[in-house]
């Protein structure tokens, strides 16, 4: 089975750590001389008159090929533009670059990664070339850009509507992801899907935590943006530099496109930069509590890879990881992020717990790479 799936290889990006972990998981696949998988990265470039550039470079049975090439600006095209039609026009190179990649690899299945513009453009390219397309439901568009102007939301719900058909299988991380849609995409239910939580690299399990500190640390990691609910991270930022017994506020994100992060929370947090996900267990591990505010997501890697390092981390109920809490017993750790000085009572009082051993082990056992993509690869061999 040859798979065509979308790559990115953002260090804060939570598909990219998935489709890194997949790509680690078929290279050393017993079964790998029947397998192969093939990435597709795309890199935009801003200037018009960008020559367009293709590599490849193989490794096992895997191959990685990376496009570089003029993209606009997708959320400035949205906004100039008055339908989805004038967004797939605009974006036809990339969808044309596409096909003839799905031409020459004649892929058994294509997985598409996410909802944002380059798995539809990969969709599009794909619909009409390869019978077998399954999404893997990272993210949910409509919610991404919930409080965008009103005609900017419209297109890009158009755009998360158009993975709505039936000839598409659905992978999702949790049943919150799958009800979102159905409730407020597709409004109704998908004809085949299946609910796969998210793996977690076994790396995590090997961090020991640190004890014994005499300033308690925050860590939060995310991306700076609205769905991370980066206002209350401000604000309890801010509540905690003015508290007596203040924590450090350790705030792991990328800045570098960022436009309007706060000057006055850089002196009420120790930023931090993104880093390799193999090094992300010892920022972890110097952690008292990790934090997790986001209005809505469909998983949450950040609070499991917590959990695997030993460090608590308190989750918002909006969060797909929430199911995973309540059957491990973690409901104490799902609270509101409503009011910083209820979150910062509730950090105080979580700051001398561990996660135990035996919670450990039974995420390792259920939530670990073999087992996760076994079930994935066998779900696109079904499909």
């Amino acid at each position: 089975m040859k798979i065509l799936t979308n790559v990115c290889f953002l260090k804060l990006a939570g598909i990219n750590q998935t489709m890194s972990s997949l790509v680690a998981h078929v290279q050393n696949c017993g079964d790998s001389n029947k397998l192969e998988i093939v990435g597709v990265e795309v890199m935009g470039n801003s200037d018009p008159d960008f020559p367009m550039k293709t590599k490849e470079a193989r490794e096992g049975n895997s191959k990685i090929v990376t496009v570089s090439m003029y993209l606009p600006n997708v959320n400035e095209l949205v906004k100039r533009s008055n339908s989805i039609e004038s967004v797939e026009k605009a974006m036809g190179p990339l969808i044309e670059q596409y096909r003839k990649i799905i031409k020459r690899e004649k892929p058994d299945v294509v997985l598409l990664n996410g909802t944002y513009y380059l798995p539809w453009c990969l969709f599009l390219a794909a619909k009409n070339f390869t019978q077998k397309i399954v999404l893997h439901y990272h993210g949910c568009l409509t919610k991404e850009t919930q409080h965008y102007p009103a005609a900017m939301r419209r297109i890009f719900h158009k755009m998360e509507k158009t993975f709505d058909s039936d000839n598409l299988r659905y992978i999702f991380p949790s049943m919150l992801a799958k009800n979102t849609v159905v409730n407020e995409v597709f409004i109704r239910e998908p004809k085949h899907f299946c609910i796969l939580p998210n793996s977690i690299p076994l790396h995590f399990f090997e961090t020991v935590k640190k004890r014994g500190k005499l300033v308690k640390s925050i860590g939060a990691v995310t991306r700076w943006c609205h769905i991370k609910n980066s206002g209350f991270i401000e604000k309890l930022a801010s509540y905690n530099s003015r508290s007596v017994k203040k924590f450090t506020f350790n705030l792991l994100t990328d800045l570098k496109s960022v436009t309007n992060f706060p000057d006055r929370i850089r002196a009420a947090v120790r930023l931090v930069k993104p880093m390799d996900n193999f090094r992300l267990g010892r920022f972890y591990s110097k952690m008292d509590v990790v934090i997790c505010p986001s209005y809505f997501e469909t998983y949450g890697n950040v609070a499991q890879e917590s959990l695997a390092s030993g460090v608590p981390v308190l989750v918002s109920s909006n969060m797909g990881i929430a199911e995973v809490f309540r059957r491990f017993g973690l409901e104490k750790w799902i609270i509101a992020f409503d009011s910083p000085a209820a979150v910062f009572g509730k950090i105080e009082q979580t700051s001398g717990e561990m996660v135990d051993s035996g919670t450990r082990m039974e995420l390792k056992n259920e939530l670990n790479p073999s087992r996760v993509h076994g079930i994935l690869l066998n779900y696109l061999k079904k499909s």
